[in-house]
């Protein structure tokens, strides 16, 4: 067992998975020490509402990037692999335009729900500075993912930023006082213009070529792509921000903060298929474009081996750990440990599956991948209506799992379907039972 663990270790596409994943849990953990501090740096209320205008600001920021984000990922890649210059200069300017000018939308309207509302005028400007930062560093991200690497495109995103972050909590909480939503998310917002500033600097290294290259534009293309990778992105949003919103309109602000850092723990598993998504994002396209087969199926098995062991062990620690880590969020937290272990399940089973979506997207099935979307926002909804009143919080957290599984199902047949590849863990049983299976991935092992 220990030498087959070595052997899948050694590895290039699994050292690549492992390295992801082991990137998104750094952020991830950061991302839990920067919500449990606010949280005792806040009272539950403030907790709360800081959490409900995080869940606008991150659904505000996809809404204004209008798609690009996912629209720069499916495009650069294919046009890297074809060698078209021009046509990757294009597709940059024109995704760089819309989304400043959507954006600008965007955060107005949030501006002016705000004041609607009666909100404090700081919270307001550092909610929506927040909210224009977030999406920069969500499209440079994309680009830098593409361009540059991995670690310059997430780490910038979702790790260096979250540093400095939580040492500022850390100061709050050894000086004893109560800090405000407004103050935390100016906090949030400067560290994330630095890391922003840096993905800038870091791209503009790798694409000088492009300044004497004429751009081209395939604006129909494109616009059709978008506006599918827009509905997809919003309601990918929503799964995972209106969920908050809605406890904290059906119920109060303080128990909108609990289910939020139960969501966020639960995320152990979030985190895990975002990892994949990140990989796949960066080698999945471009074996698909190349039409290598024989790799591309040989990075699937890799990478739903890696899952398996994640998924199992990042249940087991939960199920045993759910108080222990509400706990570190204050004490009043810690009677929900079942909503932590139903989201948990729900997030597990959603990593088993795989990537599933980043492929749909990535392989120009993004029109399958928009229903599916919507019925489990539907469905979500629907259950948050009918079981909220009657299980409280811990209903939300039912409706959530079930909707989600629902999802994963739906997309892993689709994807099947739609391109004969199976990147659930299940597909770890279609290989051990293929006798032949053996002899390609040695080989493919060989050039490892």
């Amino acid at each position: 067992m220990f030498a087959s663990l070595l052997q899948l270790m050694q590895r290039d596409v699994t050292r690549g998975v492992a390295g992801t994943i082991l990137l998104k849990v750094g952020s991830g953990g950061l991302a839990f020490a920067l919500f449990s501090l606010a949280a005792r740096a806040m009272s539950p209320e403030a907790f709360g509402d800081f959490a409900t205008w995080l869940s606008v600001a991150q659904i505000a920021s996809v809404v204004g990037l209008i798609g690009q984000e996912l629209l720069l990922v499916r495009f650069l890649n294919e046009y890297d692999v074809g060698g078209r210059a021009d046509l990757t200069k294009g597709v940059l300017l024109s995704s760089l335009k819309g989304s400043a000018i959507a954006m600008l939308i965007s955060i107005s309207a949030i501006a002016a729900v705000a004041s609607i509302r009666g909100e404090w005028w700081l919270l307001i400007l550092s909610v929506s500075a927040f909210t224009a930062v977030n999406a920069g560093l969500m499209l440079g991200s994309q680009i830098a993912r593409s361009l540059v690497s991995i670690l310059m495109g997430e780490g910038n995103r979702e790790f260096f930023w979250r540093v400095a972050v939580v040492l500022f909590l850390i100061a709050v909480l050894f000086g004893h006082r109560q800090l405000t939503p407004a103050e935390l998310f100016s906090a949030m917002t400067v560290a994330m213009l630095a890391g922003l500033l840096v993905q800038v600097a870091s791209i503009l290294r790798v694409v000088p070529h492009l300044r004497d290259v004429t751009a081209r534009f395939e604006t129909s293309r494109w616009r059709a792509s978008a506006i599918r990778f827009w509905l997809s992105s919003i309601l990918e949003a929503a799964n995972q921000y209106f969920d908050v919103i809605i406890v904290y309109w059906m119920l109060d602000p303080a128990t909108a903060g609990v289910y939020f850092a139960a969501s966020r723990l639960a995320n152990i598993f979030a985190m895990l298929s975002a990892a994949l998504y990140t990989f796949g994002a960066r080698r999945l396209p471009s074996l698909y474009f190349s039409k290598n087969q024989r790799d591309l199926e040989h990075t699937l098995k890799l990478m739903a081996e890696v899952t398996a062991l994640c998924v199992f062990s990042g249940l087991f620690l939960v199920w045993l750990g759910a108080p222990h880590l509400l706990g570190l969020f204050g004490s009043h937290f810690i009677a929900q440990q079942w909503v932590l272990i139903v989201l948990a399940i729900g997030t597990a089973f959603q990593a088993a599956g795989g990537p599933a979506a980043a492929i749909l997207q990535l392989t120009g099935h993004e029109r399958e991948y928009v229903p599916v979307i919507a019925a489990n926002v539907v469905l979500r909804l629907i259950g948050f209506l009918i079981l909220i009143p009657w299980l409280g919080v811990l209903g939300a957290a039912i409706s959530a799992t079930v909707s989600l599984a629902l999802a994963t199902i739906g997309l892993n047949v689709l994807c099947r379907k739609r391109t004969g590849l199976d990147p659930s863990i299940l597909a770890l049983c279609h290989f051990a039972s293929d006798k032949s299976d053996t002899y390609v991935v040695g080989a493919a092992d060989s050039n490892d």
